[in-house]
Order: structure tokens, then C-alpha cells, then sequence
């Protein structure tokens, strides 16, 4: 088994044997996101996933270093498409979206998931370590790219910091969700436009900033 610094859940191992079915990495994956919307991260093991798929444990190592890298595949797998920041409308108007989006995904079954995946990372260093790589990294580039689209557009101030403006669409509503608060689109809107409306007006004299216009796009 190799060190914690080898889980890279988006690239398994390949057996030197016998090729890997991708029928067969489905159905582990699909078993194994069952079993961690019912359990949660810590509450699984390899050989529960094993027998849910139907496959041997032998199979899940051949293909996976160890339980942290099958459960993270599975998120990744099954939640990849779920939370497209889009190609369509402007800039702002696709990080409206994507904020009313993460308000609809945190209260479903995947979300509460997600939620999970934070709280078991707490304690796991393999798993802290994938996540970071395969899940925030790639998100948080992707965010950033959009805010950076949108000042090039002259939507928003090349003096803001977009990463700072992703974690303001983001986290407030990744708190309120961990707390067991209610989510809404009503208050993803709200964070939206505070957060807009700061980036715009935050810099300028009291005069200017007295009417701030509203960020609803459609």
C-alpha cells in the first residue's frame, strides 16, 4: 500500500493484469455512493463496498489504494455535472446561477453528502488530501476563471480578489447548511447581490454607493 500522499481519487491505480472493465468501475462506484449516502465516510468499509457491488475486495485494490480513494471517486463520479457554473448569459449573470445553485444542492441528498465529505475530512488526512486536489482545486479554478471573465467583461472591478468572491458566494451558505439551517433561493440571492453590490460600490465614495443597482439577472 503506498503513503497517504498517493490518493489521487480521479486517477485509481491500473492493474497490470487483466484491463479494468468500466462496467465493472461503475457498479462499484454506484454501490459505493449508495452505501455513503446511508453510512457517511467513516461508517463504510472496503468489504461492504465489495459485497454491494458484487465484486471481491481483491478487485477493489487491484483498481484503488484504499477505501478513501473509492468512496472520493464515487462523490466525484456521481456529482461531477451537478453544479456547472454553464456556458450561457454573461458572466454575472452565470455566478447568479451557480450561487441559487449550491442553495438547491446543499438541501438535496447529494449535498448532504458533500456536507459529510467535510466533516470526514476533519480526521482524515488521505481523504483531506484528495479532496483538496480532485474536488476544491478544480472547483475553485473553475469559479475563479468565471469572476475573472466577468471583470475582463467590465462587470466587475479589476481590483476585487476572485477567489475572496467565490468564497463569499459559497461559504455562507455552506455554513448555514453545516449548521442545519434552511436554504433558500430567497437568501442565495441575497448573498448574491451583497456581495456584487459590495465589489462595485465597497471602493467608492458614500455619495455614489447611495444607490446601489440590483444584481437579479435572469
Amino acid at each position: 500500500m503506498k503513503a497517504n500522499a498517493t490518493l489521487v481519487a480521479r486517477f485509481p491505480k491500473r492493474a497490470t493484469g487483466r484491463p479494468r472493465s468500466e462496467k465493472t468501475r461503475k457498479a462499484i462506484l454506484k454501490a459505493a455512493f449508495r452505501l455513503l449516502k446511508q453510512d457517511g465516510f467513516t461508517g463504510v468499509s472496503t468489504q461492504q463496498i465489495a459485497i454491494e457491488a458484487g465484486v471481491s475486495t481483491a478487485t477493489l485494490y487491484r483498481w484503488w489504494d484504499n477505501k478513501q480513494a473509492i468512496l472520493l471517486d464515487a462523490y466525484l463520479e456521481t456529482t461531477r455535472d451537478l453544479l456547472p457554473y454553464g456556458k450561457r448569459g454573461s458572466p454575472l449573470a452565470r455566478l447568479r446561477g451557480y450561487t441559487l445553485r449550491i442553495a438547491e444542492f446543499l438541501k438535496n441528498e447529494n449535498g448532504r453528502v458533500f456536507l459529510r465529505l467535510l466533516l470526514a475530512i476533519q480526521d482524515d488526512p488521505a481523504l483531506r488530501k484528495g479532496f483538496y486536489e480532485n474536488v476544491f482545486l478544480p472547483r475553485r479554478a473553475e469559479g475563479c476563471t468565471v469572476v475573472e471573465e466577468a471583470i475582463r467583461a467590465g462587470e466587475l472591478p479589476d481590483s476585487i480578489d476572485p477567489d475572496f468572491i467565490i468564497n463569499q458566494l459559497i461559504g455562507p451558505q455552506v455554513l448555514r447548511a453545516l449548521l442545519g439551517q434552511d436554504l433558500s433561493a430567497k437568501y442565495a440571492q441575497r448573498i448574491f447581490d451583497s456581495v456584487i453590490q459590495a465589489a462595485l460600490y465597497g471602493s467608492r465614495p458614500a455619495a455614489s454607493a447611495a444607490k446601489p443597482r440590483t444584481h437579479s439577472l435572469r
